[in-house]
């Protein structure tokens, strides 16, 4: 394993770990949910795991799947850009109409340490066909001369970078509690 290697996987995850909408997640748990200690760590949990478990997945099926998908990932882009044309017209059109205001942001009562594992899977999900920097990490593993054993402890390691901002978040929300309740 060269030092060429750590450094790009090392500033791959680094990129990958600025996902707002992971880290918006917690701040909104921290700040809203009824146990946002238990809540919290539990959406963490979820989304890395999802994180971690996608990577593998792509690393170990990579090699197998480029022949046999090449054609249908064509098709399967188009689609997938023509469903979100769709739903952001949707949603343009249903931004214009005027609404009575809200006042803040409030969680459904489901919302629970058991459900935040689901929530975390999900937004980790929504947020994958922009992980570039995750598919740039698992092509270079790919192309590495190493083992599956230590391709998947790479991305461990990957997954836990990824995971420190919204782990600090989770931290600085849940330490510090009312006194940065307006600023998050």
């Amino acid at each position: 394993m060269d030092f060429g290697l750590l450094a790009s996987l090392a500033g791959l995850a680094v990129l990958d770990s600025l996902n707002t909408s992971t880290m918006l997640a917690v701040a909104v748990i921290v700040l809203t949910a009824r146990r946002p200690a238990a809540t919290g760590w539990s959406y963490l949990a979820g989304a890395v795991l999802a994180f971690y478990l996608v990577a593998a997945a792509l690393l170990l099926g990579a090699a197998a799947a480029e022949d046999a998908l090449a054609e249908f990932t064509m098709w399967a882009r188009r689609a997938i850009f023509a469903a979100l044309a769709l739903f952001l017209a949707w949603l343009g059109r249903r931004r214009l109409r005027t609404r009575p205001r809200r006042s803040a942001v409030r969680l459904p009562a489901w919302v629970n340490p058991w459900s935040a594992v689901g929530l975390g899977v999900l937004t980790t999900a929504s947020d994958l066909p922009s992980a570039f920097p995750l598919f740039f990490a698992v092509s270079r593993l790919v192309d590495a001369p190493l083992g599956t054993a230590q391709n998947l402890s790479l991305l461990a390691g990957y997954a836990v970078v990824y995971a420190l901002p919204t782990l600090g978040v989770l931290a600085a929300g849940l330490g510090l509690k009312d006194r940065q309740r307006d600023r998050l």
